[in-house]
């Protein structure tokens, strides 16, 4: 979460406008997902296990996907 922080400074201080900052906590076997959107933080209540791959790679494609439009 403090990385997410630092980067919406960084983003502000850089003019970037963006509404959400985004961020993954990984085992490397479970994922989870968040978003930043001003000062809240939201966490996805629900666990990505790695089996389901294809979950996984669906957020973060979403999360990419969404910036660039």
């Amino acid at each position: 979460m403090a990385e997410m922080v630092a980067a919406q400074i960084f983003n502000n201080q850089e003019g970037l406008k963006r509404n959400y900052v985004y961020g993954s906590v990984t085992t490397g076997s479970v994922w989870r997902f968040l978003k930043l959107q001003d000062n809240h933080i939201y966490i996805d209540n629900q666990e990505y296990f790695i089996d389901k791959l294809e979950n996984i790679l669906g957020i973060l494609i979403s999360m990419v996907s969404e910036e660039t439009t």
